[in-house]
């Protein structure tokens, strides 16, 4: 083996005993072959070669697998677009009220045409308020 500097970088020739004439020593650079060189002599290292990332199966095993997730509805629990429809609909006699398990107010927009028309605006704004407050007060999860 044999250490030739040219420039700032050191080549090592490296020839096998067993070769013939047949094979040529092989040349290559000693800073990427990972040769340490003190004064005239060549000391080899060799690193191990980082190990093989983990692969995943290409198919997932049945009981990996996770279900999708479904919205599910307790019965009895209201829905923010049906109590829209029934505002919309029969707000000013309020049978969104009474939708709501509230047949004093129910009464009261039956009796007052929707309070005027004023409450069922204000309802129309407050509905996902109504909603999450009526399905909490029975259904908290």
């Amino acid at each position: 083996m044999h250490t030739v500097t040219l420039g700032h970088r050191n080549l090592t020739l490296m020839a096998e005993a067993d070769a013939g004439p047949s094979n040529p020593p092989v040349l290559q650079d000693s800073a990427v072959a990972g040769n340490v060189h003190v004064g005239d002599v060549v000391h080899q290292y060799h690193v191990a070669a980082p190990a093989a990332p983990a692969v995943a199966p290409a198919t997932t095993p049945a009981y990996a697998q996770h279900a999708p997730v479904l919205s599910v509805r307790h019965p009895g629990e209201r829905d923010l677009v049906e109590a829209y429809i029934l505002c919309l609909l029969l707000g000013w006699f309020g049978g969104h009220r009474f939708y709501f398990r509230q047949p004093g107010l129910g009464v009261l927009y039956f009796l007052t045409f929707g309070i005027f028309g004023l409450g069922v605006i204000a309802d129309l704004i407050r509905m996902p308020y109504m909603v999450r407050r009526y399905n909490l007060a029975r259904f908290s999860r």
